[in-house]
């Protein structure tokens, strides 16, 4: 006695076929993602706080916080770190394609404020003065904590489950 078993394996090919192109272009993930990126480096700057590791940035010296006053002679040194003026912290965009997503600035002083930097690290001015002026210490903006990894992680299980869902 022969016995043969068929198996239907057209739907299973099917799901397959479309994991396999949505692979090509995780856009739509990708898209949700930067956006988490991006707002872990607000709430950095909302918490003065290292977004990955929840560490309180480094208050500010004496001697910055002197240099705090405007043109006009008005303390500024009761803004929150890193946003005198705003600007680095309103630069962050998020960005997105087929297979990355990313958060970040252009700003060239950015890296000094997340890696932190040493007296004359780049440097002196044209008088000998060094630059910068002091060690700046890490106050890091940029990352993600065990929250947001999950947040991310949840993303991409949603994104393939309506690939399998053929939505």
């Amino acid at each position: 006695m022969k016995l043969a078993i068929e198996i239907d394996d057209r739907a299973v090919l099917q799901a397959l076929n479309r994991l396999a192109a949505a692979a090509d272009d995780l856009s739509p993930a990708m898209r949700d993602i930067s956006t988490v990126l991006a707002e872990a480096a607000e709430r950095a700057f909302e918490t003065e706080s290292d977004p990955a590791t929840g560490t309180p940035w480094a208050p500010l010296t004496p001697s910055t916080q002197r240099r705090k006053v405007d043109r006009k002679g008005t303390a500024r040194g009761s803004r929150p770190i890193l946003q005198v003026t705003g600007q680095l912290a309103t630069s962050i965009q998020a960005d997105w394609g087929p297979d990355f997503a990313a958060a970040g600035t252009n700003l060239v002083y950015a890296v000094t404020h997340q890696f932190g930097a040493k007296r004359g690290a780049y440097g002196a001015t044209g008088r000998g003065s060094p630059i910068p002026w002091g060690d700046v210490p890490a106050r890091p903006f940029l990352g993600i904590d065990a929250d947001d990894k999950t947040e991310i992680i949840d993303i991409i299980e949603h994104h393939l489950a309506a690939v399998l869902r053929g939505l």
